[in-house]
C-alpha cells in the first residue's frame, strides 16, 4: 500500500508535536501549510501563537489562522476572532471579532459561543443585547460549558419570560443549523 507523501508528512508532524519535538513539527507543518493544508495552517498558527518550536509571533499566527479561517476552519475562526478581540498580531477590532466568533459559534464551537455571548452581554462590537447573549450562552451550556451555564442563569434574572423564551427559540434554530454542518 502506498502512502500519500502529504499525509505521511502530516502524520510525522503530528507525531513530532506530540513528542514535544516542536522544531521538526514546525518545519513539516510550515511546508504543508504553504501547500494549502488547512489543518497544517491551524497547527502552524497555534505553534506561533504559543511559541512552540519558534519564538512567539502573533503576526505569523494571525496570518495562518486567517488563511485557515477564510477557508472555513471553525477553530481557526475562533482563534482569529480572539486575536481581533485582544489585538494580538492585528489592531484590536471588536466588530471583526464578533464577525469571526459568529462564524465559529454557528459551527458549534462552544468557546466561540461563550465569547460571542460575552460581547453581546457587554456590548463590545455589537449593540448590547441580552437575548443574543443568552442565546449564545445557552448553546455553549448545552455543550457542557460551566461558565456559560452560570452566565445564562445570571442573565435570566434580568430578563422577562418572553425574552428567555425568544432566546431559547433562537438557540434551537442555531443548534439545528450547526448540527447539520457536522
Amino acid at each position: 500500500m502506498l502512502i500519500n507523501p502529504v499525509w505521511a508528512g502530516f502524520n510525522e508532524a503530528v507525531a513530532n508535536f506530540q513528542r514535544g519535538s516542536y522544531e521538526f513539527a514546525l518545519r513539516e507543518f510550515k511546508f504543508l501549510a504553504q501547500q494549502g493544508n488547512i489543518t497544517a495552517q491551524y497547527n502552524l498558527a497555534y505553534m506561533y501563537a504559543r511559541g512552540l518550536g519558534v519564538s512567539q509571533n502573533y503576526e505569523q499566527a494571525f496570518k495562518w489562522f486567517s488563511s485557515a479561517a477564510q477557508r472555513g476552519d471553525a477553530e481557526s475562526q475562533f482563534h482569529l476572532a480572539g486575536m481581533y478581540e485582544h489585538g494580538l498580531g492585528v489592531n484590536q477590532n471588536y466588530m471583526r471579532a464578533v464577525a469571526w466568533y459568529q462564524k465559529a459559534a454557528e459551527r458549534g464551537v462552544a468557546a466561540a459561543q461563550v465569547s460571542l455571548g460575552g460581547l453581546y452581554g457587554i456590548g463590545l462590537g455589537v449593540t448590547k443585547n441580552d437575548i443574543q447573549a443568552y442565546t449564545w450562552f445557552s448553546l455553549a451550556a448545552e455543550q457542557g460549558d460551566v461558565y456559560a451555564s452560570e452566565a445564562e442563569v445570571l442573565l435570566a434574572t434580568n430578563m422577562s419570560v418572553q425574552e428567555t423564551e425568544q432566546a431559547e427559540m433562537n438557540a434551537q434554530k442555531i443548534a439545528k443549523k450547526y448540527t447539520t454542518l457536522r
